[in-house]
């Protein structure tokens, strides 16, 4: 797929979705179970597709190297975070939000739509591998930057711990298991299993994108240039983050090699709009969550013309 017509999709899929919205063809409820019936039914249909159809035994290799460059990846923007607040002079909730935004990207609702719609089933395994300590960081690092001050260590650390396991068993993650045991094996499955499941796959892309549209739609454009941070992080989030990690490939790919999909699946992340979950992260913990909902409208409207530009750019280095 081209930048531009990933551009154009982008940019058409999330419109349906936040008119539907606007306009109340949908409501609240809707988003929120079409949320939940997209990570628990139709991403494990496209993961554990990918995985069976198109899986060997090389990107085992590719995907190791992916999960470690993805926890060095949110060490680096956690630390290029703490950076930039030393020298804001900042230490609110907006210094937190910040460090959030860095860390952690749409890591669900945009990454794998965004993905499949660029590399296919190659794009879905290396996506679902290099989010499986994101998702295991996201619940155990969020609440910690907010929550920290205001609740016992016990009580967090029970937090921690629940999430973590709740990431490492969530539904995405166990498809790949389980894929892996159908490719493994000599049984295949009936016809109309295969079928049910590349229906359900084949949505993902314009449901997930939908949905983000239509949590756009729930966010308040009060006070929208109040707060010039919220257009740090925009910058930050999808211009130097992306630009650090493709600095550091260009370092380090003479001596690690590995496959340019991968590659490219590991920028492009970095590249990605804040998380529309980080909005619920800061209600739980009493913080700004209005500021967060308008880093998540800034950064994934930006996204429609920056996201792209990234997909050309490296679609011309990296071969």
């Amino acid at each position: 797929m081209t930048a531009v017509n990933l551009a154009i999709q982008m940019t058409v899929l999330i419109m349906v979705g936040f008119f539907a919205r606007k306009a109340k063809m949908v409501g609240a409820d809707f988003a929120r179970h079409l949320a939940e019936f997209i990570f628990y039914i139709v991403f494990p249909c496209v993961v554990f597709r990918s995985v069976v159809q198109d899986f060997n035994l090389q990107k085992i290799a590719d995907m190791s190297i992916l999960i470690v460059i993805s926890v060095l990846t949110m060490a680096i923007m956690l630390g290029i975070g703490v950076l930039v607040n030393l020298f804001t002079r900042k230490n609110d909730d907006m210094a937190r939000i910040l460090l959030m935004n860095l860390m952690f990207t749409n890591f669900t609702y945009m990454a794998f739509p965004v993905m499949e719609a660029l590399y296919g089933s190659d794009g879905i395994i290396y996506i679902t591998a290099y989010t499986t300590p994101v998702r295991v960081l996201f619940y155990a690092v969020t609440p910690l930057l907010f929550s920290l001050r205001r609740i016992g260590g016990d009580t967090m650390k029970s937090r921690v711990n629940r999430g973590s396991w709740k990431a490492l068993l969530s539904p995405p993650v166990l498809a790949v298991p389980i894929g892996l045991l159908f490719y493994f094996l000599p049984v295949s499955l009936p016809e109309p299993i295969i079928w049910s499941i590349d229906s359900l796959a084949n949505v993902a892309t314009p449901m997930g994108m939908a949905l983000c549209g239509m949590t756009l739609a729930e966010i308040s454009m009060a006070g929208f240039f109040s707060e010039k941070r919220v257009f740090l992080i925009a910058v930050l989030r999808l211009l130097i983050a992306p630009a650090v990690i493709l600095g550091l490939w260009m370092i380090v790919s003479p001596f690690i090699p590995l496959d340019p999909v991968a590659a490219k699946v590991s920028i492009l992340y970095c590249a990605l709009p804040a998380a529309a979950s980080s909005t619920i992260i800061a209600m739980k913990a009493r913080a700004d969550a209005q500021k967060a909902a308008q880093c998540v409208l800034v950064t994934t409207l930006i996204s429609v013309v920056t996201l792209p530009g990234w997909v050309f750019f490296l679609d011309l280095i990296i071969r």
